[in-house]
């Protein structure tokens, strides 16, 4: 399982965001580490996360003696002394004062402080995995992000390369058309092929642009055209599990399925606290007062005098018109709800686990065609250049040599992007470190 510390992570972070964006080259852990501490999300998972800490802490107070003192002053007008019999006088004390101190302890209150407690733990919990999954996800959209950028600007060279490779191929053929030995319809060819390459080189260009504005978004730092990531070249197949052993990995490490399943009994917990408003509740109190006069005393006197108590109070809510009984299946409704949310995310993460292997596969399988054909046409066009130069070739085949060999070029650089984004996929799947 993956941990993460956020509050030390961002303030360890973030003085070295700024100085690892002014770098040229630009690695992808330097630019997954300036998303992760700027993304307004991640940190809005971090206060859900304080959130769930302090809901945690309120319900374990309800555990502990509550200490609360009082005071009070008051001054009356108009009162008249009171007269209960021959020769016995109830006197008016104008000004009356009063101050004590009580402690309260729950004893029993049906379960209610248990589970909420419990259920506070599990929520807290729950927010950390969703921290995590959070992060995770980032990761992922930073990586998949950088690596189309990496790939565009490989292809925009490969293009740059074909773009000069044809426009010399253009001026030997002009050079033969001069000296009749080639025809306009060869020329003409040519023209059109270098027109596509040059297409096919702006809307790399605009891709990677694209991918630089999508990269300052996600980092809130400007990557600027003169920044580069590191080329995209696949490395040694990872020892990944095989799919049954990545499955059973994705379903228990998976952040966004313990952050659920801890809330589901969080949920559950929560049905206990519903029904234990229908059980009695049981506290022990205690109180130190003193007042002038004493409203304990009888009869009262213009003087200070102090009393105490210790006492058990219980309340039972015998009818609240049907409360208790809707809350406790609210509670029901919403724990069964999460367990259906919980299975549906479940056979998700299988999908997503099966899909991911799949898109790996292919990946590495369209890497490995891809060099074998780049190399097949890089001689193909060698080949055809040297034949039509010798006038065995037609200069058609040497044409469609050179597109062969770029398409190729281009497919090769994509096929070595791709490799690295299903290697990040998969790892994001599974939750794999």
């Amino acid at each position: 399982m993956k941990t993460f510390t956020y509050s030390l992570f961002f303030l360890f972070l973030l003085p070295f965001a700024p100085a690892a964006a002014m770098t040229n080259t630009l690695t992808p852990d330097a630019v997954v580490q300036m998303a992760l501490a700027h993304n307004p999300a991640l940190k809005g998972r971090h206060e859900d996360l304080n959130m769930a800490t302090a809901r945690r802490v309120q319900a374990e107070a309800g555990f502990k003696p509550h200490l609360d003192a009082r005071a009070q002053a008051q001054h009356f007008e108009g009162l008249e002394n009171g007269t209960l019999g021959p020769g016995l006088t109830l006197p008016v004390i104008d000004d009356q004062y009063s101050a004590s101190i009580g402690i309260t302890q729950p004893l029993y209150t049906g379960g209610r402080l248990t589970q909420q407690r419990r259920s506070a733990q599990y929520q807290e919990v729950a927010a950390q995995h969703s921290l995590a999954a959070t992060a995770s996800d980032i990761e992922l959209q930073t990586l998949t992000t950088y690596w189309q950028w990496s790939k565009a600007l490989a292809q925009i060279t490969a293009f740059q390369s074909a773009v000069v490779r044809t426009e010399t191929q253009l001026t030997d053929t002009r050079n033969m058309k001069n000296a009749g030995l080639a025809t306009d319809n060869d020329l003409l060819a040519n023209e059109v092929l270098l027109d596509q390459i040059q297409l096919q080189l702006q809307s790399a260009q605009q891709q990677a642009d694209l991918n630089r504005i999508q990269l300052t978004q996600l980092t809130g730092q400007e990557i600027t055209p003169r920044q580069s990531p590191l080329k995209p070249e696949a490395p040694a197949i990872a020892p990944f599990p095989n799919l049954q052993g990545a499955l059973s990995i994705a379903l228990s490490n998976r952040p966004e399925l313990a952050s659920l399943r801890l809330n589901a009994q969080a949920s559950t917990a929560l049905i206990g606290v519903a029904q234990a408003e229908a059980r009695p509740q049981l506290s022990l109190m205690a109180r130190y007062e003193q007042g002038n006069p004493n409203q304990r005393d009888f009869p009262p006197d213009d003087k200070w005098r102090d009393d105490a108590y210790i006492g058990a109070a219980v309340t039972w809510n015998l009818f609240d018109g049907g409360l208790t009984r809707a809350r406790t299946a609210e509670a029901k409704a919403k724990a069964s709800r999460d367990t259906y949310q919980l299975q549906a995310l479940g056979e998700a993460i299988v999908a997503e686990t099966q899909s991911a292997f799949l898109a790996r596969d292919f990946a590495l399988s369209r890497l490995k065609t891809s060099k074998h054909a780049e190399a097949s046409a890089t001689r193909n066009l060698q080949v055809a250049t040297d034949q039509w130069k010798n006038g065995t070739a037609r200069h058609s085949e040497v044409l469609e040599a050179q597109t062969k060999l770029t398409l190729t070029t281009a497919q090769r650089i994509a096929a070595e992007a791709d490799v690295l984004i299903a290697e990040a996929t998969l790892k994001h799947v599974i939750y794999w470190q």
